[in-house]
Protein backbone atom coordinates (compact mmCIF):
# COMPACT_ATOMS: atom_id res chain seq x y z
CA UNK A 1 0.00 0.00 0.00
CA UNK A 2 2.64 2.51 0.88
CA UNK A 3 4.60 1.72 -2.32
CA UNK A 4 1.37 1.97 -4.43
CA UNK A 5 0.39 5.66 -2.93
CA UNK A 6 4.08 6.88 -3.19
CA UNK A 7 4.68 6.07 -7.12
CA UNK A 8 1.52 8.36 -8.18
CA UNK A 9 2.30 11.42 -5.56
CA UNK A 10 5.68 11.35 -6.93
CA UNK A 11 5.06 11.29 -10.45
CA UNK A 12 2.28 14.01 -9.86
CA UNK A 13 4.97 16.07 -8.37
CA UNK A 14 7.63 15.20 -11.07
CA UNK A 15 4.79 16.22 -13.98
CA UNK A 16 3.91 19.53 -11.66
CA UNK A 17 7.60 20.75 -11.51
CA UNK A 18 8.68 20.01 -15.21
CA UNK A 19 5.27 21.25 -15.83
CA UNK A 20 5.76 24.57 -14.06
CA UNK A 21 9.43 24.93 -15.85
CA UNK A 22 8.13 24.39 -19.48
CA UNK A 23 5.21 26.91 -19.67
CA UNK A 24 6.77 30.25 -19.99
CA UNK A 25 4.70 33.26 -18.15
CA UNK A 26 1.86 35.29 -19.41
CA UNK A 27 3.07 38.32 -19.93
CA UNK A 28 0.65 39.69 -22.73
CA UNK A 29 -2.05 40.91 -20.33
CA UNK A 30 0.50 43.31 -18.53
CA UNK A 31 1.35 46.14 -20.67
CA UNK A 32 4.95 47.49 -21.66
CA UNK A 33 5.69 50.58 -19.35
CA UNK A 34 6.96 53.37 -22.23
CA UNK A 35 7.34 55.81 -19.23
CA UNK A 36 10.58 56.77 -18.25
CA UNK A 37 12.11 57.09 -14.96
CA UNK A 38 10.72 60.58 -13.58
CA UNK A 39 13.51 63.07 -14.09
CA UNK A 40 14.59 65.72 -11.45
CA UNK A 41 12.28 68.21 -13.17
CA UNK A 42 9.54 65.41 -12.78
CA UNK A 43 10.47 64.77 -9.01
CA UNK A 44 10.61 68.64 -8.54
CA UNK A 45 7.24 69.30 -9.63
CA UNK A 46 5.87 66.29 -7.75
CA UNK A 47 7.36 67.45 -4.21
CA UNK A 48 6.08 71.30 -5.06
CA UNK A 49 2.75 70.36 -6.19
CA UNK A 50 2.38 68.70 -3.31
CA UNK A 51 3.18 71.29 -0.68
CA UNK A 52 1.22 73.57 -2.52
CA UNK A 53 -1.73 71.29 -2.12
CA UNK A 54 -1.49 71.06 2.08
CA UNK A 55 -1.10 74.64 2.41
CA UNK A 56 -3.70 75.24 0.06
CA UNK A 57 -6.09 72.84 1.49
CA UNK A 58 -5.23 74.05 5.01
CA UNK A 59 -5.82 77.63 3.86
CA UNK A 60 -9.05 76.95 1.81
CA UNK A 61 -10.50 75.48 4.90
CA UNK A 62 -9.56 79.07 6.97
CA UNK A 63 -11.64 81.16 4.12
CA UNK A 64 -14.38 78.58 4.68
CA UNK A 65 -14.33 79.82 8.38
CA UNK A 66 -13.18 83.28 8.51
CA UNK A 67 -14.18 84.77 5.39
CA UNK A 68 -16.66 87.34 5.47
CA UNK A 69 -17.78 87.16 1.44
CA UNK A 70 -19.80 84.46 0.19
CA UNK A 71 -17.35 84.54 -2.40
CA UNK A 72 -14.38 84.05 -0.04
CA UNK A 73 -15.97 80.92 1.56
CA UNK A 74 -16.80 79.42 -1.55
CA UNK A 75 -13.63 79.76 -3.10
CA UNK A 76 -12.37 78.30 0.15
CA UNK A 77 -14.29 75.16 -0.69
CA UNK A 78 -13.21 75.00 -4.08
CA UNK A 79 -9.57 74.92 -3.28
CA UNK A 80 -10.04 72.54 -0.48
CA UNK A 81 -12.35 70.04 -2.88
CA UNK A 82 -10.20 70.41 -5.49
CA UNK A 83 -6.87 70.21 -4.02
CA UNK A 84 -7.66 67.36 -1.86
CA UNK A 85 -8.75 65.43 -5.58
CA UNK A 86 -5.25 66.66 -7.03
CA UNK A 87 -3.58 65.68 -4.18
CA UNK A 88 -4.90 62.20 -3.98
CA UNK A 89 -3.59 61.65 -7.41
CA UNK A 90 -0.52 62.82 -6.82
CA UNK A 91 0.16 61.02 -3.92
CA UNK A 92 -0.82 58.07 -6.53
CA UNK A 93 1.26 58.77 -8.97
CA UNK A 94 4.62 59.38 -6.33
CA UNK A 95 3.74 56.03 -4.73
CA UNK A 96 3.77 54.52 -7.89
CA UNK A 97 7.18 56.18 -8.96
CA UNK A 98 9.20 55.93 -6.05
CA UNK A 99 8.64 59.15 -5.46
CA UNK A 100 9.12 60.60 -1.78
CA UNK A 101 6.75 63.32 -1.14
CA UNK A 102 7.23 65.93 2.04
CA UNK A 103 4.91 65.22 4.49
CA UNK A 104 4.10 69.06 5.07
CA UNK A 105 3.48 72.85 3.10
CA UNK A 106 6.85 74.39 2.86
CA UNK A 107 8.37 76.60 5.53
CA UNK A 108 6.84 79.65 3.43
CA UNK A 109 3.89 78.41 3.10
CA UNK A 110 3.60 77.30 6.60
CA UNK A 111 4.02 80.88 7.77
CA UNK A 112 1.59 82.20 5.50
CA UNK A 113 -0.98 79.75 7.17
CA UNK A 114 -0.07 81.29 10.53
CA UNK A 115 -0.55 84.66 9.15
CA UNK A 116 -3.87 83.79 8.03
CA UNK A 117 -4.82 82.41 10.83
CA UNK A 118 -4.13 85.69 13.11
CA UNK A 119 -6.44 87.50 10.84
CA UNK A 120 -9.84 88.66 10.94
CA UNK A 121 -12.77 90.05 8.96
CA UNK A 122 -11.90 91.95 5.70
CA UNK A 123 -8.42 92.24 6.45
CA UNK A 124 -8.48 87.87 6.49
CA UNK A 125 -10.48 88.06 3.16
CA UNK A 126 -7.46 89.97 1.48
CA UNK A 127 -4.83 88.82 2.44
CA UNK A 128 -6.30 85.26 1.34
CA UNK A 129 -6.94 86.16 -1.69
CA UNK A 130 -3.50 87.40 -2.04
CA UNK A 131 -2.06 84.89 -1.14
CA UNK A 132 -3.86 82.33 -3.22
CA UNK A 133 -3.41 84.61 -6.35
CA UNK A 134 0.22 84.32 -5.66
CA UNK A 135 0.22 81.11 -4.77
CA UNK A 136 -1.34 79.65 -8.08
CA UNK A 137 0.53 81.88 -10.41
CA UNK A 138 3.48 80.17 -8.76
CA UNK A 139 1.98 76.62 -8.88
CA UNK A 140 0.93 77.67 -12.24
CA UNK A 141 4.43 78.58 -13.69
CA UNK A 142 6.35 75.60 -12.11
CA UNK A 143 3.51 73.39 -13.78
CA UNK A 144 3.39 74.91 -17.66
CA UNK A 145 7.09 74.14 -16.70
CA UNK A 146 6.63 70.45 -16.21
CA UNK A 147 4.18 70.38 -18.70
CA UNK A 148 6.92 71.57 -21.43
CA UNK A 149 10.05 69.82 -20.09
CA UNK A 150 8.80 67.13 -18.00
CA UNK A 151 9.96 63.66 -19.16
CA UNK A 152 7.53 61.13 -17.42
CA UNK A 153 4.50 60.77 -19.41
CA UNK A 154 2.31 60.44 -16.20
CA UNK A 155 3.74 63.29 -14.62
CA UNK A 156 3.05 65.21 -17.35
CA UNK A 157 -0.32 63.94 -18.09
CA UNK A 158 -0.72 64.65 -14.41
CA UNK A 159 0.46 68.84 -14.69
CA UNK A 160 -1.38 69.01 -17.82
CA UNK A 161 -4.85 68.39 -15.87
CA UNK A 162 -3.68 70.53 -12.82
CA UNK A 163 -3.09 73.18 -15.10
CA UNK A 164 -6.42 73.61 -15.63
CA UNK A 165 -7.69 73.64 -12.22
CA UNK A 166 -5.16 75.62 -11.28
CA UNK A 167 -6.30 78.20 -14.00
CA UNK A 168 -9.85 78.16 -12.85
CA UNK A 169 -8.22 78.72 -9.43
CA UNK A 170 -6.36 81.74 -10.20
CA UNK A 171 -9.90 83.34 -12.28
CA UNK A 172 -12.30 82.80 -9.54
CA UNK A 173 -9.58 83.96 -6.93
CA UNK A 174 -9.25 87.39 -9.10
CA UNK A 175 -12.88 87.51 -9.38
CA UNK A 176 -13.22 87.39 -5.66
CA UNK A 177 -10.84 90.28 -5.10
CA UNK A 178 -12.14 92.43 -7.73
CA UNK A 179 -15.28 92.65 -5.72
Amino acid sequence: MRTSLTLPLAAAALAALTGCAAVAPNTAAVPARTDTQPSEQDKTWMRTIHEGNLSEVQAGRLAMGKGTTKQVKAVGKMLVQDHTKLDTKVTQTATQLGIQLPTSPSKAQRAEVVRLRGSSGQDFDEDFLSGMIKAHKEALAATKTEVSKGSNQTVKALAGAAQQSLQQHLDALEKAQEG
